[in-house]
């Protein structure tokens, strides 16, 4: 078995509809709240570092690119869109922008 085969093999059991469903729209949510207000994690005017924006750009792009029901072929691909590193990052992300949603 190599590596591309396992990697499919590990996102298998979240490319089922409600997780991929769940996934899409928590990345939508968390792209909105981004669009909206991004000084709750700029870099000048909040407490988090620059990386955070992009980590959260990131995981809204895996999230919304698995949630419509694309599998990369490519092992590089793979690496970089596995969703089971998307969903804690997209949780972290809504997390922090709790604000947004609440107040």
């Amino acid at each position: 078995m190599t590596i591309n085969d396992r990697l499919a093999w590990l996102a298998a059991p979240l490319a089922r509809q409600p997780w991929q469903g769940l996934l899409l729209f928590l990345a939508a949510l968390l792209a909105v709240a981004i669009l909206q207000a991004p000084h709750l994690i700029a870099a000048n005017t909040s407490v988090h570092g620059h990386w955070l924006g992009l980590w959260l750009m990131w995981s809204v792009c895996c999230g919304i690119i698995h949630g419509v029901g694309f599998h990369p072929r490519s092992l590089v691909g793979r690496l970089l869109l596995l969703p089971w590193l998307a969903w804690p990052s997209l949780l972290y992300g809504l997390w922090l922008m709790r604000s947004y949603f609440i107040a």
